[in-house]
């Protein structure tokens, strides 16, 4: 089925591993951009969510094949993308070439404020989230409670020397940190060409420190 699609072509390394311990140590090695798992293997979400978890493997991007019902816990265990099988290579190759070409991403401890749309609170109080680490697709945060995956969030970003930049985000993961902190994964959804721009300098420029 992966067979027919941009993950075979040309100029693409892969690795196999038939047990999630097996894959497992294999990412730890090689540190691949992306991580296919089959959301049928044994210990599957177990398996994402220690490579989301693990300081060496968390910005590896994560794909997994399974079903409709399986999509929440797999997206909540780690991964940035879920492949419905049979999976059709015109709607999944752009998506997954995206996760292969992983953009710079600026390990940063930059603060940010947000609302969530889908609570009851939106609009009122601002939450506070500490920003880890980001890219011009999307950016890990730690927040004092869980964010529900699957939430809109409205944030304000602060750059250094700069006035806040508006960003809309999908939450794609949580995990629990250390006590009373969480870590939540955001995808952005609207990211209009002036502030993708203004993300992209910070990040290039700081990388090269």
């Amino acid at each position: 089925m992966l067979g027919r699609t941009v993950l075979w072509r040309s100029g693409i390394d892969r690795l196999f591993s038939r047990e999630a311990e097996q894959g497992l140590a294999t990412a730890r090695q090689a540190l691949p951009n992306l991580v296919v798992v089959d959301g049928a293997l044994p210990g599957a979400n177990d398996l994402l969510h220690t490579l989301r978890s693990d300081g060496a493997t968390r910005r590896i991007s994560l794909a997994a094949i399974a079903d409709t019902e399986s999509e929440g816990p797999l997206r909540r265990a780690g991964a940035n993308l879920v492949l419905p099988s049979p999976l059709e290579p015109a709607v999944w190759d752009q998506r997954l070439e995206a996760l292969l070409d992983v953009p710079p991403r600026r390990e940063s401890r930059l603060y940010a404020s947000f609302h969530l749309w889908c609570r009851s609170d939106a609009g009122g109080d601002l939450h506070e989230a500490l920003v880890l680490n980001m890219s011009v697709r999307g950016m890990l945060i730690e927040t004092q409670e869980a964010l529900p995956v699957g939430s809109t969030v409205d944030l304000r970003l602060t750059l250094p020397g700069a006035d806040p930049v508006p960003l809309v985000g999908l939450v794609v993961r949580t995990a629990p940190a250390e006590p009373g902190r969480f870590r939540n994964g955001v995808q952005f959804l609207i990211l209009r060409d002036p502030v993708r721009d203004r993300l992209r300098t910070y990040i290039e420029a700081e990388a090269k420190e």
